[in-house]
């Protein structure tokens, strides 16, 4: 029993799946892997992929009815990857973002940094997110530029108490060995939270949480595994259901 609380399989939304067919045929690999609760997580990133919450759980309800049409047996919520900038607060202020869960009395939600840098301000953003009773997971910091060679300007978001998400096909090697290499690390400091797919399509960006799972067993014990998916399971205790 799988949960994968990051892909991008809600259909015409974001880079991910571009149709209800490919969505489909995406959860059915997905379960064919194991996975029991798929959560779909669209971007929010202002300016690139303008989603709307109304919007993201209407398109949700459609694309689960399909699902359930198709009977295809698997436990599906929704979520959102925000992109971390100025933009949050008013996402937050307005209720606009699909919380992933509750988790320690605190909304939790995936939180994304873009693929080199830091923005400035960053630690005090999250700050104000905590302050706020929002508890932002940090989704694959080993993919980032800034994070993989500057260790400590993450362990300021860890300390800050944010949970990490690395991707399954990091700790396989798909996006290079520094990569990962600082996965593993992360695994054998017992800072990862979630392990997830970042799924985006059948072919380069697939449903492989199976595999990430199957690595990750190599390097830290069963019980540390056993440890992380029950994490995972209580950072998705739903707040609202749709």
């Amino acid at each position: 029993m799988l949960i994968d609380i990051h892909s991008h399989i809600l259909p015409g939304v974001d880079d991910g799946a571009r149709s209800n067919t490919e969505a489909l045929d995406m959860l059915r690999m997905a379960i064919d892997g194991g996975v029991t609760t798929q959560v779909l997580t669209p971007h929010i990133h202002t300016g690139r992929f303008n989603n709307n919450k109304k919007d993201l759980e209407q398109r949700f309800i459609q694309f689960r009815d399909a699902a359930d049409k198709a009977n295809i047996q698997v436990n599906l919520q929704l979520g959102a990857e925000v992109r971390i900038g100025p933009e949050i607060m008013a996402l937050v202020n307005s209720d606009q973002i699909p919380w992933l869960g509750e988790y320690q009395g605190r909304k939790t939600f995936l939180l994304e940094f873009p693929r080199n840098d830091i923005p400035f301000g960053s630690d005090n953003l999250v700050k104000w997110l905590l302050a706020k009773n929002c508890l932002p997971i940090i989704v694959h910091p080993e993919r980032n530029r800034t994070f993989l060679t500057q260790r400590h300007k993450l362990q300021t978001f860890i300390d800050l108490g944010c949970p990490l998400q690395v991707t399954a096909s990091s700790l396989t090697g798909k996006f290079g060995k520094d990569v990962q290499k600082m996965s593993e690390e992360l695994l054998e400091a017992n800072q990862v939270s979630a392990i997830a797919s970042d799924c985006h399509n059948l072919k380069g960006r697939m449903p492989d949480l199976h595999l990430g799972i199957a690595a990750a067993k190599n390097i830290i014990s069963k019980k540390s595994i056993e440890f992380t998916m029950d994490t995972t399971k209580k950072l998705i205790t739903a707040v609202d259901k749709i």
